[in-house]
């Protein structure tokens, strides 16, 4: 068995796999980490191999414990990579970027690929058909921009998520919801035409929770299976472990 961790900024995800199939799935928020990553290890005594790509830098203290019964590996820029890293700061790059990349390495090699992720932020990630990652791009999510309105200002209200219908919004709210989400989409197609222009056959991935926030007849997109990621950390602990 190998366990699989990803802690963003508010789920944490947890794959277990057998062999390589993902036999189990779970997601918590983020502050019932400790409580779900303890009753998996102790429920699974046959434990292989645990890797894990944290965001929140909370992660790597409770796993230490497990140090000396299977290998640990924490994802980050300086461990092997299916992929040639062009970042000019590695040191920088998230290891949720990382571990994209890696899935749309193994999942469209020899491929040029923009992947998207829209979580708490919106990443761009450019992988091209060489296997050399250029970067990408992060702007703030949905929530995100919600939140700043209302922080920001004095008077515009905070509301939840929602689809706009219409780019103009006949009322206060209307116009909320219109401004971001029209933004976030003028956004993304402007950022899929522009990789489109430059690279020929471009394949572009869209993940994350709130990816169905968005329409399913993007330009050239894909929304990625739900065990994306999951595949991608399992690749970079076998290659990673030896094996």
């Amino acid at each position: 068995m190998y366990l699989i961790v990803d802690l963003g900024n508010t789920l944490a995800k947890f794959f277990l796999y057998n062999k390589d199939q993902c036999v189990l799935e779970q997601r918590v928020t983020i502050e019932k980490f400790d409580e779900m990553a303890e009753s998996l290890t102790s429920s699974y005594q046959d434990i292989e191999g645990l890797i894990y790509s944290d965001v929140s830098d909370r992660a790597g203290h409770f796993f230490q414990k497990f140090s000396g019964q299977f290998p640990i590996i924490e994802v980050d820029h300086q461990m092997r990579l299916p992929f040639k890293n062009s970042y000019e700061s590695p040191n920088s790059l998230g290891s949720d970027r990382i571990v994209l990349v890696t899935a749309a390495c193994i999942s469209y090699p020899n491929t040029n690929v923009l992947i998207i992720d829209l979580g708490s932020c919106i990443t761009y990630d450019f992988l091209d058909a060489d296997n050399i990652y250029h970067g990408g791009g992060i702007s703030p999510g949905f929530d995100m921009r919600y939140n700043s309105l209302n922080h920001f200002t004095g008077n515009l209200p905070l509301l939840e998520a929602k689809k706009a219908e219409n780019p103009t919004g006949r009322n206060t709210d209307q116009a909320i919801h219109s401004g971001i989400y029209f933004g976030i989409l003028d956004e993304i197609n402007g950022r899929i035409e522009y990789y489109d222009n430059k690279y020929d056959s471009l394949t572009v991935i869209l993940t994350g929770g709130d990816a169905n926030k968005l329409p399913k007849t993007l330009k050239n997109s894909i929304f990625a299976h739900s065990n994306f990621l999951a595949e991608g950390m399992f690749h970079l602990l076998k290659l990673n472990m030896g094996s």
